[in-house]
């Protein structure tokens, strides 16, 4: 299980119900993002930021690869 970081809000970021039920399934190991799956949130206003969660995503793909299947 990865600590999920507390991403900062701003005016026009990606939708944080979608990003928070995608964290929920890598969290509950239903989701592995070794594949490099590209995941097209809404972006909506008052969303996550764009760049914090797409780094988020990034170092939890290099994890996961490193971890195997």
């Amino acid at each position: 299980m990865h600590p999920r970081p507390n991403f900062t809000v701003v005016l026009r970021g990606f939708d944080r119900t979608e990003v928070d039920a995608l964290l929920d399934k890598v969290s509950r190991g239903e989701l592995n993002l070794a594949g490099g799956t590209v995941f097209d949130f809404t972006v909506v206003l008052r969303g996550y930021d764009r760049e914090q969660v797409n780094a988020y995503l990034g170092r939890l793909a290099a994890l996961d690869a490193a971890d195997g299947p």
